[in-house]
């Protein structure tokens, strides 16, 4: 297969409560290989809902996360992310996508993080097509950050300076060649180490991501816009 889609689910405290398990049966039935990173008890559960679906599951705990290291030093926000869990499994998404692209079960090209509860598919199921048509693959870069961008249509470097939690430009469901994969994840890692000694900085992957956006534009290709577009943009 050309694709692998990468993802992951932690029965933590989170945004949405347990409206998860409502979403899944739409969300998780996406016509695609997956890699699936979850603990041991979530193995079964979210089977369930691949419904017969491709998926290599990787059992995997927090504990056991790269940025596990740096749970006593993030920031949290009752309204944008209320738990130290969450901050790590998004943080810790494209290293995720890193052991997925190394294992490699299904021989693929790209790999495309895939929230466990896409906001794209949440109340209306995904087409049954197999994803992602191959005819749309010419739209990806095989060197750059595929993504699609979230709060601001165009970045303004001024906004997402005065207030980076509203003003975020890449949001966190993207596509990777398998070739970039390694280089996005070390810059990651020097985002990571510089971010977290700003003790006044809340760092989403999607806030991490404008960073490395902001100094690095020539490595980025917007797809399209808005959160977990880039997927429906895909079919």
């Amino acid at each position: 297969m050309t694709t692998t889609c990468v993802s992951g689910y932690w029965n933590i405290k989170n945004k949405h409560g347990s409206q998860f398990f409502s979403w899944f049966k739409n969300t998780l039935q996406i016509n695609c290989p997956y890699v699936f990173f979850c603990s041991k008890d979530m193995i079964d559960i979210i089977k369930s809902f691949r419904n017969g679906l491709p998926t290599y599951f990787i059992e995997c705990n927090i504990d056991e996360f790269y940025t596990y290291k740096y749970k006593n030093e993030l920031l949290l926000d009752p309204l944008h992310c209320p738990s130290v869990e969450l901050n790590l499994i998004w943080n810790e998404k494209i290293f995720l996508l890193q052991k997925a692209s190394i294992i490699n079960p299904y021989n693929s090209e790209y790999f495309i993080w895939v929230d466990a509860g896409l906001c794209t598919f949440r109340h209306f199921s995904p087409p049954r097509s197999i994803f992602p048509n191959v005819n749309k693959l010419k739209y990806l870069s095989k060197d750059k950050f595929n993504y699609s961008s979230s709060e601001l249509f165009i970045y303004d470097e001024n906004k997402f300076n005065m207030d980076n939690v509203s003003n975020h430009h890449v949001s966190g469901t993207y596509v990777l060649h398998k070739n970039i994969i390694e280089k996005v994840v070390e810059l990651y890692k020097i985002y990571l180490d510089k971010l977290v000694l700003n003790k006044n900085t809340l760092i989403t992957d999607q806030i991490l991501l404008t960073h490395i956006y902001n100094d690095n534009k020539e490595l980025f290709n917007k797809v399209c816009h808005g959160y977990g577009e880039i997927i429906r943009n895909l079919y």
